[in-house]
């Protein structure tokens, strides 16, 4: 749990975004299948889920950096973001002192936020819900920590284990939370469509009356392996 951060009291109000096609393309993919992809992405730890509001996001990050329990940046944060963003928080992983709650959901949603993700707690789950903003989060805790900072926006976070610059794009599901770093945002949606198409090969097999076993190949690996284990050493 970090009390500071090199870039304590700074504010970064312009960040470079992906293209929106490329965002839209990642979205049409679970998190499952991004995270089997091979690629450069960054899979958030267990223990951070779906908290209220809708149930999946994809966008670019608005990064927010926070002393644990502290929500002085996190008022600011709603004035830096854009349509389509998600806001990535920071919040050390802090389970005792909610860091964002219904007010402030409400806000993004006017700002067109499609998501949030907070290492740390949130409240007012009810109102969360009612205005819709799909919420992610370690827990819920009623009462906040402190309004006096010190905090940053838009510099690097890290969020379950992962670090998240602004503009990487962050992908959230009932399976989880992954990030895409956005020079790789390319690379790695070539490489989920592979997964996709895989997959979908496997259900056709599987719907044909074909074993899982032997449509995925793992038939295959067993015999292969069961053999090199039996052959006698030399």
């Amino acid at each position: 749990m970090s009390k500071s951060h090199a870039q304590q009291w700074v504010v970064v109000e312009s960040i470079e975004r992906p293209p929106a096609a490329a965002v839209t393309a990642l979205a049409g993919f679970a998190t499952t299948q991004i995270a089997d992809c091979g690629g450069p992405v960054g899979v958030v730890g267990p223990g951070l889920g779906r908290i209220a509001g809708g149930a999946e996001f994809c966008g670019p990050a608005v990064t927010v950096w926070t002393k644990p329990g502290d929500i002085l940046f996190v008022l600011k944060m709603p004035d830096v973001t854009q349509s389509g963003d998600v806001v990535a928080v920071d919040g050390g992983g802090r389970a005792d002192a909610a860091v964002l709650g219904d007010i402030i959901a409400g806000a993004l949603v006017r700002r067109g936020v499609v998501g949030v993700v907070v290492d740390g707690a949130v409240r007012d789950v009810a109102g969360i819900d009612e205005v819709g903003l799909p919420t992610f989060a370690r827990g819920t805790h009623p009462a906040t920590g402190s309004n006096e900072g010190p905090g940053a926006i838009n510099v690097p976070v890290q969020v379950g284990g992962v670090v998240v610059h602004p503009g990487d794009v962050v992908r959230g599901d009932a399976s989880g939370v992954v990030v895409v770093p956005r020079e790789h945002l390319d690379a790695v949606i070539a490489m989920t469509r592979e997964v996709d198409e895989r997959e979908g090969t496997w259900r056709q097999a599987v719907a044909d009356g074909v074993s899982i076993a032997a449509a995925t190949g793992a038939d295959a690996v067993i015999d292969q392996r069961g053999d090199a284990a039996a052959a006698p050493l030399p």
